[in-house]
């Protein structure tokens, strides 16, 4: 899924790009992403999910793919659907 597009590092994260679920149904939008830049670590990302508008955190362990055009998580729609609202903080 999406072999076409170019895998990027998660600091270069295109924002606002899709996040699919495992199957490639858009779940959301990429908002943000979460990591400390100084010691490469990822600890995930922040998207707006499409059905809601609520904000939420997807773990770095849920993201399997980050390209030019899209954010790949191998989340099943309901688990998805019941990721926590993200709380800065």
């Amino acid at each position: 899924m999406f072999e076409n597009e170019t895998q990027v590092a998660w600091q270069a994260m295109p924002h606002r790009a899709p996040v699919v679920d495992a199957g490639g149904e858009e779940i959301g939008t990429a908002e943000a992403v979460r990591g400390d830049e100084d010691e490469d670590i990822f600890h995930g990302i922040v998207a707006r999910r499409k059905h809601d508008g609520q904000t939420v955190e997807i773990p770095a362990a849920r993201i399997k793919r980050m390209t030019t055009g899209h954010v790949i998580t191998d989340l099943a729609p309901d688990e998805a659907a019941a990721l926590a609202p993200y709380s800065e903080g």
